[in-house]
């Protein structure tokens, strides 16, 4: 199963549906809200239901808000939403079609009627509109948002792919080497030192040492956010590097490591404040954006086993060896390899 977030931006919408539009936005924060304080008050209990809304949205939104109330109230408890929310409503009440000249038109209820607006279809996301406007994909709710003079909308498209043909690319995140990829079956690879990394957060750790010592705290808060965005750029140009990698392959699938298992079973004390997740999330994104598919796979042992026999081996600091079946390998890449040969679930951003 293949899921595609699609982020697409409506096509010139009047001033009467942009108005109606805010008016909702409203409408559904004030929705949920109503909802957090009547249980924080004990008011009515979780089993309340459109009857008890007194506003203009369509049922099927005020439920959807209701929905993502119970969800917010179940993990935060006591929740305040900001004045601007997206509007949503589930994947049953809101539709995609094409007109006669093929523009592709986003349909949902909102408050007075249903509106069908034209949304901007660019090249990276073609090919799943497509599929879903034919009837071979599903689609998950529908989110409408502004931003500045834009209004945009979000929802999440998922179909069955063809995996014959597809080149596995594993990749494995750690200390020594940020990036150890492997194409599974063309022997091609790709080594990325972890040193730069280790740099930036040693030098910007003693730095941080210095000032502390020296009472300089809102220096101190200064160099620490010099160093988020270090690493951020950092994070950003590995990704690129990976999905460069990645797209000399015909049809690439990228697999990585479940994260948490990573950080649950490393022994390198960095590893917790170590932006892990936020390289995950640039590879991920940047890849959908390429046509690739991403998925996460099981951790374990991926750096304990021969990727040629299956059978538990030796490392040696860099080097991987197995005694069943003689082979020797840079233990990055040997990880690398169990990666690609594992099929996960798939991820978005």
């Amino acid at each position: 199963m293949v899921t595609v977030t699609v982020t697409a931006k409506f096509h010139n919408p009047s001033l009467s549906r942009r108005k109606e539009w805010q008016h909702a936005s409203g409408l559904y924060r004030d929705t949920k809200q109503f909802c957090i304080d009547g249980w924080k008050n004990g008011d009515f209990d979780k089993s309340v239901t459109t009857a008890s809304i007194d506003n203009d949205l369509y049922s099927a939104i005020q439920n959807q808000a209701i929905r993502e109330a119970k969800s917010d109230h179940n993990k935060d408890g006591d929740v305040r939403y900001r004045e601007s929310q997206p509007f949503a409503v589930n994947n049953q009440n809101w539709e995609i079609d094409t007109t006669e000249n093929g523009t592709v038109v986003v349909g949902f209820p909102c408050v007075s009627q249903w509106w069908y607006t034209p949304i901007e279809v660019y090249d990276d996301i073609a090919d799943p509109v497509d599929r879903l406007v034919e009837g071979d994909a599903k689609k998950t709710r529908l989110q409408v948002y502004r931003r500045s003079d834009d209004w945009f909308c979000t929802f999440n498209i998922e179909y069955d792919a063809d995996t014959s043909g597809e080149t596995p690319i594993g990749v494995d995140i750690g200390e020594r080497h940020i990036l150890a990829v492997t194409a599974y079956g063309d022997g091609e690879s790709m080594l990325v030192s972890g040193g730069e990394a280790k740099y930036v957060r040693r030098n910007y750790r003693s730095l941080r040492d210095s000032l502390s010592e020296a009472g300089a705290l809102r220096a101190r808060n200064r160099v620490g956010n010099k160093e988020q965005r270090r690493i951020t750029d950092l994070n950003h140009k590995l990704s690129r590097r990976l999905i460069a990698f990645a797209e000399q392959f015909e049809n690439p699938v990228i697999r990585m490591e479940d994260l948490e298992g990573i950080r649950e079973n490393s022994s390198w004390s960095g590893v917790h404040s170590w932006h892990f997740h936020q390289l995950q999330q640039f590879i991920t994104y940047k890849a959908e954006r390429a046509g690739i598919r991403v998925e996460k796979v099981d951790a374990y042992h991926t750096s304990q086993r021969c990727s040629a026999c299956g059978s538990m081996g030796t490392r040696d600091g860099d080097h991987f060896s197995c005694s069943e079946c003689g082979r020797g390998r840079h233990a990055d890449l040997n990880a690398s390899e169990n990666i690609a040969q594992r099929e996960g679930e798939p991820c978005t951003a």
